[in-house]
């Protein structure tokens, strides 16, 4: 079996002939290691149009934001199939430079910015619309121009990853566009849970545009051929549920069911990830028709539990620790 091959299969829940390996991104360090560090990074294009452009350059970085992305994805992917993944994931994040140390988001989340050897990593510290008025006044997305920037996106990565042939599955994902995370991230927690009570109003047109925008965003890339999709949802942490489960099933399910049925109808797959401890979840998953389930955080899922509940209607990916055995482990226990 071919990478693409390997994947399908294992999605429809047959046997393929092993084990396929996957990641949802191959981070930019890691990327340096394997192809070298790049000639110019991120920091110093916006140090360059900086001095070049005093008055404007913000605005001139946010103007090629997309071929940054480009580049940093394309890279993974390379980086991806060179290391042998079967698959790696990619989408398109429309990220807004504020300044050298800040990013915002269309839904409202803002960012800081670390260097991390040169590559942009944005830590999120909290969220923009604290209330109706807030949202009312937030400036809504031209979901024509991100659609179109988009497609720009995913078809250049095809394009450069054709020399990979079928030893690696593009898997495109909406980790930073993804339906439940944007709502509350974009408001932070407390303001979200006080609205959930106080204003469904609020919560019901947040719901409304993120579900939009990842429909708009995986029909795009399933017209330009995509068929494996990753929906980056994240609704546990360690202890359970982020939210009572009840706000789940009225809010969240019937999003993630519009998503699921449109990806089939597609003809493509779709996981679904979430970190934490989503065991009191599993039915959520399977009802909302995902067909597999990312990530199975040790230790606070119980892998045998999962497999014996959910196992002959999910493809279940992950349930490696990352925090110990990956980084301290020997490469035989790993």
């Amino acid at each position: 079996m071919n990478s693409k091959e390997r994947v399908w299969a294992a999605l429809n829940l047959e046997v393929p002939d092993r084990v396929p390996i996957h990641a949802i991104y191959v981070d930019g360090n890691i990327v340096n290691e394997v192809l070298g560090r790049p000639p110019r990074t991120a920091f110093d294009i916006m140090d360059e149009m900086e001095q070049q452009h005093p008055d404007d350059w913000v605005e001139r970085i946010n103007g090629i934001i997309t071929e940054i992305e480009i580049n940093v994805f394309s890279r993974a992917m390379e980086t991806a199939a060179a290391i042998g993944y079967d698959t790696c994931g990619v989408g398109f994040i429309p990220f807004k430079f504020e300044s050298k140390e800040e990013m915002t988001d269309i839904f409202g989340r803002k960012y800081k910015i670390i260097n991390l050897d040169g590559n942009v990593f944005p830590d999120y510290c909290g969220g923009l619309i604290k209330n109706q008025e807030d949202w009312e006044n937030w400036p809504k997305p031209d979901l024509k121009e991100i659609f179109r920037r988009a497609k720009k996106f995913y078809k250049t990565i095809q394009r450069r990853s054709k020399k990979f042939k079928n030893d690696i599955c593009i898997m495109v994902t909406d980790d930073f566009t993804s339906i439940f995370p944007p709502i509350w991230q974009g408001m932070g927690m407390g303001p979200f849970v006080r609205a959930l009570k106080g204003n469904p109003k609020l919560i019901e047109e947040r719901f409304e545009m993120t579900t939009e925008i990842v429909l708009g965003l995986f029909k795009t890339y399933a017209e330009c051929g995509a068929k494996v999709f990753f929906e980056g949802g994240d609704i546990a942490f360690r202890n359970g549920p982020l939210i009572n489960p009840k706000y789940i099933d009225k809010y969240v399910l019937p999003c993630m069911k519009k998503v699921t049925e449109a990806i089939h109808e597609w003809g493509g797959k779709i996981i679904f990830h979430s970190d934490g401890d989503i065991t009191s979840l599993l039915d959520f998953v399977v009802d909302a028709g995902f067909d597999a389930l990312h990530c199975l955080e040790p230790p606070y899922v119980d892998l045998n539990l999962v497999k014996k509940k959910v196992g002959n209607k999910l493809c279940l990916l992950g349930n490696i620790d990352t925090t110990h055995v990956l980084v301290n482990d020997t490469k035989k226990e790993v």
